[in-house]
């Protein structure tokens, strides 16, 4: 087990002798600290139960437990254990986790030895309001054991400032009266990562101009709603609902805050604009996470669905929105005759617009990001070439934002940008045109061969009902998925829009990746969590989010240990993270490479979570009345701050 840096060391010897919550900022390793206490208590003599674990988290620290050598593992309380063993399973010791259903009756019924527990361990403490049966079972057990120790851990600061006097609750459930924060601006946390800080590249990608264009006009689109969303509700809080706040991740569960608990008495029109604002929330991820199909296949999908539902969404008949799809399309096709529509000569003559749309030339623009990680990918295989003082060449680890945004950026450093989206292209919007039809360079090749006329038989058309049935199968479906998206949250939302274009990227990739990409990567990890790229030097890409296991970025660190980092997209917590990471391997190079798109929302978003969270520590520190905190903050992105 890797040894505790200076102010974890600081954090484990505060919470061993008093009691309290911890408070640490993202990324600073609360499960670092988490495990440090589980091995302390891995032993017969003690009794330890951990609530608020998934059972990935559990496997996680069992794993790092095993392999740093502890004989008494921690073990689970599962339905799976008879109930009527479950007291002689208690009494054997060590640290155990258990569901909280299972707790609740065992305290209830005194299956458990309450006056043996040596003491509980909370994990993710913020949850303890919402989730009351940990609160139950911390009463429960405090009623028959006054003795005990009760310690909590958070790295959620921003939770804190939702509800009124969340942090006194809090505290009041768990039954400990001290407060523990330690904020990245911590003058022991920040005195000592800046001597061990890793070498930051800092890349500001210029978003195209057809990009910058549909990003003011969705901006434009969500700001009308907003107030739209004020006016039909004057009681909500102007401050939450504002243009910076909305486009913020955690504003979907702002909004779930303040409307859930009246939402059976809110009128059409309200539900409406909050099914409309996560549309507009999604698409602004979209505009800067992949490329151009995949964005206007998201803004037709909406436009069919509106269409064949009948959903009312008004913001798609607003200028902004004529403004988006004009763009939308602009970078992805060009109608060859475009003077001519725009004159209006052809308005009245369908067959002529036909004959147009056949005409349609693809434009297909390359993502600004790609390009950029390109040049640093040859920046860094140059550098490997005269790699002798490090040792050799330096493994490679690329962050992306999920699964999909993974399997492009695969795609596009293995084949380029044209053979990709033009695959994509043909995969996601071929379906709909009429059999037979082919675009403009394909039409010139097939010219250049000679003038063969397509078949025109009864064999030929029953064909083409065919492949337009199901077609017209597929996109019914597909506009199913979007109309399904509306009112979930943003999470769910998201997962359910990949599904299907994930599994086109995936069957269009089959064909051309395996032949080039080498199989059986010397790395130690599920393979559904990480992307091989090259073998020498190792070159992996990883989602930052969407992982079955929540530490598989841990695990990837410890395991690849690269050299270099490419942050594709910026995630706050893995940010901190490379500076613990950095900062456990003194004297070992660390370059990290921080690709964001400037005066864009993605960078907004960066820097808002920043924001929102020193603003979070600071009303706690306000809260407990102490001054042993530093205003050092450091406001640049990397933050590395």
């Amino acid at each position: 087990m890797a040894a505790l840096l200076e102010h974890e060391s600081q954090i484990f010897l505060d919470l061993f002798h008093q009691d309290g919550l911890v408070v640490c900022a993202r990324g600073l390793g609360i499960d670092r600290l988490l495990l440090r206490f589980l091995r302390l208590y891995s032993e017969p003599a003690s009794l330890v139960l951990v609530l608020n674990t998934s059972p990935a988290e559990e496997e996680y620290f069992i794993d790092q437990l095993r392999s740093d050598g502890v004989v008494h593992l921690p073990r689970r309380v599962t339905n799976e254990v008879a109930s009527n063993t479950r007291y002689e399973f208690y009494t054997q010791g060590g640290v155990l986790f258990a569901t909280s259903r299972i707790l609740v009756v065992d305290f209830l019924t005194d299956r458990i030895p309450a006056n043996l527990i040596t003491g509980i361990l909370v994990y993710k403490a913020h949850r303890i309001i919402e989730s009351c049966q940990e609160a139950f079972i911390l009463r429960l057990y405090r009623q028959k054991n006054k003795q005990g120790f009760i310690k909590a851990f958070t790295d959620n600061a921003v939770a804190f400032n939702t509800g009124f006097c969340h942090v006194e609750r809090v505290m009041r459930n768990l039954f400990v009266r001290k407060l523990y924060l330690w904020p990245r601006f911590h003058i022991a946390v920040n005195s000592f990562l800046e001597k061990h800080k890793p070498e930051v590249v800092e890349i500001h990608v210029s978003m195209t101009p057809a990009m910058l264009a549909i990003q003011t006009s969705v901006l434009d689109i969500l700001n009308a709603c907003l107030r739209e969303l004020k006016r039909y509700n004057p009681a909500l809080e102007v401050e939450d609902l504002s243009l910076e706040n909305a486009i913020g991740k955690p504003f979907d569960k702002t909004i779930r805050h303040y409307l859930d608990p009246l939402w059976h008495q809110l009128g059409a029109k309200t539900k409406s604009l909050v099914q409309d604002l996560k549309i507009l929330r999604t698409l602004l991820q979209y505009l800067t996470q992949y490329d151009c199909v995949t964005f206007l296949n998201l803004l037709e999908s909406l436009k069919a669905s509106e269409k064949a539902f009948g959903e009312n969404s008004g913001w798609l008949f607003l200028d902004s929105s004529t403004s988006m799809f004009v763009n939308a399309r602009a970078r992805v096709y060009r109608i060859a005759d475009e003077k001519l529509n725009q004159k209006g000569k052809v308005s009245g003559n369908s067959d002529v617009k036909k004959e147009n749309e056949l005409k349609r030339e693809l434009v297909l623009e390359s993502n600004p990001k790609w390009e950029a990680l390109r040049e640093v990918l040859n920046e860094i295989e140059n550098e490997n070439k005269n790699s002798e003082d490090f040792g050799g060449p330096g493994q490679v680890l690329i962050c992306a934002s999920d699964d999909r945004a993974c399997a492009q950026l695969r795609e596009y450093i293995t084949d380029g940008a044209e053979a990709f989206l033009t695959r994509l292209y043909n995969k996601t919007f071929g379906k709909d045109e009429k059999a037979g039809d082919v675009w403009i360079k394909d039409r010139k090749a097939v010219k250049s061969k000679g003038n063969s006329r397509p078949d025109t038989g009864p064999q030929a058309k029953k064909n083409k009902l065919a492949t337009s049935s199901k077609q017209n199968k597929h996109k019914k479906q597909q506009d199913r998925t979007i109309i399904q998206m509306i009112g979930k949250t943003e999470e769910e939302s998201k997962e359910e829009l990949d599904v299907e274009d994930n599994k086109e990227l995936s069957s269009s990739q089959e064909g051309s990746i395996d032949e080039t990409i080498p199989e059986d990567f010397p790395v130690n990890l599920p393979s559904d969590s990480y992307y091989g790229i090259f073998k020498n030097p190792l070159t992996i890409i990883h989602p930052l989010q969407g992982c079955s296991d929540p530490y598989s970025l841990t695990r990837v660190l410890h395991e690849v240990e690269p050299r270099y980092v490419v942050l594709y997209d910026a995630e706050l917590t893995f940010v901190r993270q490379l500076e613990i990471y950095k900062a456990s391997r003194p004297g070992k190079p660390l370059r990290v490479y921080f690709l964001i798109y400037g005066s864009s929302t993605e960078e907004q978003r960066y820097l808002t979570a920043l924001r929102k969270e020193k603003e979070a520590f600071e009303k706690l520190i306000r809260w407990t009345g102490t001054e042993e905190y530093s205003t050092n903050y450091n406001s640049g992105h990397a933050g590395i701050s």
